[in-house]
């Protein structure tokens, strides 16, 4: 099952500057798209942090960690081609996009911050994620056999 994205058309909207559920049509399958594909950037970079609650719906993500997706989605949005920098005619327009401003993906700044969220969120993205095994002494273990080790010593009735 697909999470849910980490931020919404209506906050793409608000920093488009244009009306909140004006988007319909293509235009919101495209906004749509654009906020899934961000939000698996984001979380390829906090795994295993996912920022979703239980139930699968609620996004617990930090405002930042919105903001970086919300912002990842509107990069796609507006330059879905990741075109660089354009010019038309002799000069008379020119057009370039920031450095790490073209694209979705996340800048070196971005994936920064995200990793710091994650580490603050209490579960270390590099923590070790393996199965353990717990041992306990056997009950039946004689203190006073000799053994050294409870856990393999003999068995006394």
């Amino acid at each position: 099952m697909a999470l849910p994205p980490l931020s919404t058309v209506a906050a793409m909207e608000v920093r488009l500057g244009v009306e909140v559920g004006s988007l319909a049509g293509l235009d919101l399958t495209r906004a749509g798209t654009s906020l899934s594909d961000a939000s698996a950037l984001v979380r390829s970079v906090s795994q295993p942090v996912t920022w979703v609650d239980v139930d699968l719906v609620t996004i617990t993500a930090p405002d930042e960690v919105v903001l970086i997706a919300t912002r990842a989605a509107l990069r796609d949005f507006r330059n879905p081609s990741g075109v660089n920098n354009e010019a038309m005619g002799s000069g008379a327009y020119s057009y370039t996009f920031a450095a790490g401003e073209a694209t979705v993906y996340l800048s070196e700044d971005e994936v920064a911050m995200i990793k710091q969220a994650a580490k603050n969120s209490g579960t270390d993205p590099n923590a070790w994620k393996g199965i353990g095994a717990v041992r306990t002494p056997s009950a039946y273990y004689d203190a006073g056999s000799g053994d050294a080790d409870p856990f393999y010593g003999r068995w006394t009735l």
